[in-house]
């Protein structure tokens, strides 16, 4: 199984030592074994060492020149640890590809501090992507409101759709960093999807599949239909932060036929089913499909488009990353 391996991404002031030192200081792990943390990156806060001895925790500092591996294999020889920290790099999050195989990694989660994320995502958007798609919790600390983290919804959910988002105000009160917009009602039977509202929707689908359920898809904008894994889906290339992380959000189509691949038009119903580990999504089942023109950019980079949505007040301010 490995020693359980916990990440923890972050640039310096974001709070990742603050937030490692209060999980030790809050649980009784060290009644059962000892704790390791490996830091990759030695930020504003010191560790408290005499404190973490207390709970059976001892941290080592990587020195920048040693191969990764043998240091953290050595620092796991010395130390027998039961459980793993490892404070990362923010500039690398693909360190932990050189871990030793004894390392399970187990927990990802990534601290932004509030004041600071505005010119971080306008100078570092391919650290922020790599971390943020790493991690299956991000924490935007010491923001004062909700209403401000609502221009980088669609960003960061875009970065991670899977992920849990958090918002902790100044005084540590902990709330759901995001409600997705929604440029459409969800009251009508039929919904015209173009272009420019297809990403709120497949990102409201991934939680709420329910919302669609039984009601017809019109798709007047061209979707790109391809063969996945031996199954059919219809989407768009997007671009969540920069060349480098292109996805092809879809949904599965529901059919017993061999389909054309290209790009189509069509009006489709759509319905809740589940996928192959029993998690309820949406999928389609179209009509007739029309052949289309593929758009003039192939890649939707929904940051550089200015669209109807994109322009309602819920996005003013969105990031360009």
């Amino acid at each position: 199984m490995g020693i359980e391996t916990r990440l923890v991404y972050g640039f310096p002031g974001a709070g990742k030592t603050y937030y490692i030192s209060d999980c030790i200081a809050n649980d009784y792990f060290h009644k059962y074994g000892s704790t390791l943390i490996l830091c990759f990156e030695r930020g504003e806060l010191d560790y408290d060492l005499s404190a973490l001895s207390e709970k059976r925790t001892s941290v080592v500092y990587y020195d920048g020149k040693t191969d990764i591996k043998s240091f953290c294999s050595d620092a796991i020889a010395t130390h027998n640890p039961g459980r793993i920290y490892v404070e990362m790099d923010s500039e690398n999050a693909s360190l932990k590809d050189n871990f030793p195989q004894e390392m399970n990694i187990t927990y990802q989660c990534t601290f932004f501090n509030w004041s600071d994320l505005k010119a971080q995502l306008a100078n570092n958007k391919q650290a922020i992507g790599q971390m943020v798609g790493a991690s299956s919790q991000i924490t935007f600390r010491s923001c004062p409101s909700k209403a401000l983290l609502a221009p980088y919804s669609q960003t960061f959910r875009l970065m991670n759709a899977r992920a849990t988002y958090l918002r902790q105000d100044p005084m540590g009160y902990h709330e759901k960093a995001f409600d997705l917009f929604l440029p459409f009602s969800l009251e009508a039977s039929t919904l015209r999807v173009t272009r420019d509202i297809y990403l709120p929707l497949w990102l409201d689908s991934l939680d709420h599949p329910d919302h669609y359920n039984g009601k017809t898809l019109c798709f007047t904008d061209a979707l790109e239909i391809r063969k996945v894994d031996n199954s059919f889906r219809a989407g768009l290339v997007v671009m969540t932060c920069c060349m480098s992380d292109l996805q092809f959000l879809s949904f599965p189509i529901q059919t017993s036929e061999s389909l054309q691949t290209g790009w189509f038009t069509f009006t489709a119903l759509a319905s809740q089913s589940t996928d192959e580990y029993g998690k309820p999504i949406l999928s389609l089942k179209p009509e007739e499909l029309i052949p289309a023109k593929p758009p003039k950019d192939l890649i939707f980079n929904p940051n550089a488009e200015k669209t109807p949505s994109m322009r309602n007040e819920h996005f003013r301010g969105l990031p360009r990353i």
